[in-house]
């Protein structure tokens, strides 16, 4: 399969588009590791016992669940669109491979 001047041009578009929305997804993902972190540490506070019931009360809590849920959830957005991205990148230096290719006059 070649890669023409158009699928070429269109994986440099979608990586200069998605710039921006790749920072994005990634800060959301932080964010929301953050917050499973904080929820799960409240509750540990809130909680009774020894250390090792407050760590396992907290671990199994309900927000807690909810909040890896939404972490997960923006992990998956961000390394889906960095996966595309990859493949782009991909495109791209095979272009430079077969465009090198065929000036040294080894394909057509």
């Amino acid at each position: 399969m070649l890669i023409d001047d158009e699928r070429l041009e269109t994986a440099l578009k979608r990586l200069a588009k998605s710039d921006a929305l790749v920072a994005e997804l990634h800060m959301k993902a932080e964010r929301a590791e953050f917050k499973a972190k904080a929820t799960k540490d409240a509750i540990f506070l809130r909680s009774e016992g020894n250390v090792a019931e407050r760590n396992a009360l907290a671990g199994i809590h309900e927000d807690y669940a909810k909040a890896m849920d939404d972490y997960f959830t923006a992990l998956q957005a961000h390394d889906t669109l960095k996966n595309e991205r990859s493949r782009e990148v991909i495109i791209i230096e095979c272009w430079r491979s077969m465009n090198s290719t065929r000036n040294k006059g080894l394909i057509t």
